[in-house]
Parts: structure tokens; C-alpha cells; sequence
């Protein structure tokens, strides 16, 4: 049957109706396609959700002595810039910044005798992981503005954090025990297959009930320290592959000075060699 000019006009206009609702669906499913290739949903503490952080560093901070002015201002002005991705100019220091890069989820630990008595096990002060910086935000697929309030709020969190814990001092010195308890807690131990690292801000004189460097049967000799905790959790620590930093505090009273000598490294060298973890070069604190 041959179809008349209005039937023919109708049937090319549907057929371009047809092909302009396939263009809407092909153009929506690009878009939807380019998005979930180009973004990846985070969660509250700024991780991805579909595939976790990219690894897991516990910055562990010993409380046990006040720390000086000078002191303070370095570790403050320094986190702020490790955490922030930069190495400041003016330290000649070899800080493996690896350790706070962008998607990385940095968990903040404390010292805290009474902390590691809990039958909870030690938790995180605080807990984030590294956001995206802004000023590499691209294009239509980033917000620069939203990427750098999200930024700040991570600087800010963790710096406030720290100045918070700067201000006290507790009088003993548990960090075997602190190593045992983050190397046994949930949140260290939620991404397994991630690279994991510890960095300690500390004048690393072990001081509890358990051992101390101030006892004379005990301090800084390793054949003391195995004789003595051979049945303990102490020498089966689980950091096996775990980086790890020292931030050292130097003290300044003389019994505290003369244990901070190169013994004071040499055994804590051998504790985590013990453990299988990986050494990264100490840095010192100013002041």
C-alpha cells in the first residue's frame, strides 16, 4: 500500500523521536559511565569506599614527658606540612612522606596507660584518610573549592589533635605495650592486604611495669629484654612488613640523656627486627 505524504511525514518524525530518547539514554549512561570511572564514594572519615585506603599509617605519640617549647613548635609546624604532602625547606630531613599520602589513612595513637588497660582494646584518637589535594583538582570532574575544604578539614583535625596531646604528660612510658595493642586493634588491622607503617613521635625510653630502661637488671640490653619477656607477646609482635619512623625526642636531664645514646636504637633496631617490620632512617625534633 503506498503511504501518503502526512503518513510518511509522521513515521520520520517517529523514528526521530526514537533516535533523539536513545541519545538521551546513550548520553546519560556516558555520563554515569565517566562519573563512577572518574569519582569513587568516601566515606566520614574521607576513605574510598569501594576499594579502602590505599595504606594505613598509625602515628603513635608518646605523652609520657612534656615536651619542649621548641619541640612543640617543630612537631607542629612539621606534621602540618607532612600531612599537607610537603617536606619543609628548611629540614634536611629523610621522612619517607609516603607515609601521609593522598589516600592513605592516618590513625592517630596515644601512650595512655589507662588506654591500654581497657578491656576495648586501644582505639584511634582520630582516624582519617589523606583527601585529594585541590590544587589538582581536574577540570568539570572535581570541585576545587569542595576538595579544598575537605583538605583543610583533614590539616586542621589532625594538627588540632596533636597540639591536644602536646599539653600533657602522663609519667610512664608503655610503648612496647602500645606497639602490641595497635599491632592487635580492629582498625590497624582492617585492611590486611594494605601497606601498613608506623610513625613515633617519642624519646623511645620504654618505661612500665612490664620493662623499663631505667632498671639496671633491664634497660637497654637485648639478651636482658629476651631472657626477661621469652613467654611474653612482647617478641611476637605483629608487624611483620610494617614500615617504621622515629621521630625522637632528645631529653634534657642527664639520666634520660645518657640512655639516648646509639644502644637506645641499637635495641630497639633488634625489637623490630624481631618482628619482621621494615626500619626507615630516625629523625631528631628540634630543641
Amino acid at each position: 500500500m503506498v503511504q501518503s505524504i502526512k503518513q510518511q511525514k509522521k513515521k520520520k518524525q517517529d523514528r526521530k523521536g526514537l533516535l533523539g530518547i536513545f541519545g538521551i539514554f546513550l548520553a546519560v549512561g556516558l555520563t554515569t559511565f565517566a562519573y563512577l570511572q572518574f569519582t569513587n564514594p568516601i566515606d566520614k572519615d574521607f576513605c574510598p569506599i569501594n576499594d579502602g585506603p590505599k595504606a594505613v599509617t598509625a602515628i603513635v605519640f608518646d605523652k609520657s614527658e612534656q615536651y619542649s617549647i621548641e619541640q612543640v613548635t617543630d612537631i607542629k609546624t612539621s606534621f602540618e606540612a607532612w600531612l599537607s604532602g610537603i617536606e619543609p625547606n628548611t629540614k634536611k630531613r629523610k621522612i619517607d612522606l609516603s607515609f601521609f599520602a593522598e589516600g592513605n589513612l592516618i590513625q592517630l595513637f596515644v601512650t595512655d596507660q589507662k588506654a591500654l588497660e581497657k578491656s576495648e582494646g586501644l582505639l584511634p584518637e582520630a582516624q582519617m584518610c589523606v583527601p585529594k589535594d585541590f590544587k589538582e583538582a581536574k577540570g568539570w570532574i572535581d570541585n576545587p573549592n569542595l576538595l579544598k575544604e575537605d583538605y583543610q578539614k583533614f590539616v586542621n583535625k589532625f594538627t588540632s589533635e596533636i597540639e591536644n596531646l602536646l599539653q600533657k604528660a602522663e609519667g610512664q612510658s608503655p610503648i612496647m605495650e602500645t606497639f602490641v595493642r595497635i599491632a592487635n586493634s580492629k582498625s590497624f588491622q582492617a585492611h590486611p592486604t594494605k601497606p601498613h607503617n608506623l610513625f613515633i613521635v617519642s624519646d623511645m625510653l620504654q618505661h612500665s611495669e612490664n620493662y623499663s630502661h631505667y632498671r639496671q637488671d633491664e634497660g637497654l640490653n637485648w639478651n636482658n629484654f629476651r631472657r626477661k619477656m621469652k613467654d611474653s607477646g612482647f617478641l611476637n609482635v605483629r608487624l611483620k612488613d610494617v614500615k617504621w619512623q622515629v621521630f625522637l625526642a632528645k631529653r634534657q636531664n642527664g639520666i634520660d640523656r645518657n640512655l639516648q645514646r646509639n644502644s637506645l636504637s641499637g635495641f630497639w633496631s633488634k625489637f623490630f627486627s624481631n618482628t619482621g617490620a621494615i626500619p626507615i632512617d630516625w629523625i631528631l625534633i628540634d630543641g
